[in-house]
Parts: C-alpha cells; structure tokens; sequence
C-alpha cells in the first residue's frame, strides 16, 4: 500500500515537473501579453483573443508536453509500486486526462488538439504498460525451450 501511494505521489509530481517545464518552452515563444492576467474575468476577452492567435506550433508543444508528462509519470508510478503497476499508472494518466478536461472546459481549444489528447492518453497508458510489465501488455508468457 505504501508503494502504490509513493507511486502515485511521484508520478503526479513528475507529470507536473514535464508539463511546466515543456510549457515554458511554449509559452517564451508566444507569451501573454503584459498586464494580462488569464484568471481574471474582466480579461477574459483579451484572454481569448490571445488563445485564438496561438500558432499551431505551441498547440503541438502543449499536446507534447501533456503526453509526455503523463508517459513519465505513470512510467515513475509504475516502477515505484511494481505490483500494482496498472492501477498507479492508470490513476496517473487518469488525472493528466481530468486535468486536460479541465483546461478545455477553462478556454477554448483547436478540435485537433483535443482528439489528439483522447487517442493519445489510452496509447500511452498502454505503451506503460507494455514497458513495466514482466509478461509484456497482453500478459502471454514466452514458451522456453
């Protein structure tokens, strides 16, 4: 139990600790203008017309940069709790999914963009699990001879 809630904690962190890090990549190259504050309501028109111009490059960077955050957060998870290596690396991806959901229901994102994310989330979950696992993703043993 210990090892599955350490898993968990780790791969959440190390999700995070990828995003910002590849998110800044993004947003030094096409940063909100000064003053703008995307949390505050009376700014929200400039917010969104800042989004609507946000060049299809930094779009791929996020869509990167979410994926990849959850791919090594679940990889950390899984090989932390080891034999609950599919619910840590699901519960991981999972969150990186809710958190996604989140920021599209927050301001508006390409259609693109959101249904990379769905394709994109359970292939990575399955590509963890194919990695970790001892008998590989779909659990047949090798016949030795």
């Amino acid at each position: 139990m210990v090892r599955t809630i350490a898993g968990i904690l780790a791969g959440v962190v190390v999700l995070g600790l990828v995003v910002t890090v590849l998110q800044q990549a993004g947003s030094s190259m096409y940063p909100l203008p000064p003053g703008l504050d995307p949390m505050d309501e009376g700014d929200a028109a400039a917010f969104a017309e800042h989004v609507a111009g946000i060049p299809a490059l930094v779009w791929l960077l996020t869509v990167f940069s979410e994926v990849l955050g959850a791919a090594a957060g679940a990889l950390v998870a899984g090989l932390i709790a080891r034999d609950a290596l599919r619910v840590v690396s699901g519960v991981v991806v999972g969150l990186a999914t809710i958190g996604s959901v989140i920021n599209w229901l927050a301001f508006p994102h390409p259609i693109w963009f959101i249904a990379a994310q769905l394709v994109l989330y359970p292939a990575v979950l399955v590509m963890v699990w194919a990695v970790l696992s001892p008998r590989g993703a779909t659990g047949s043993v090798a016949i030795e001879d």
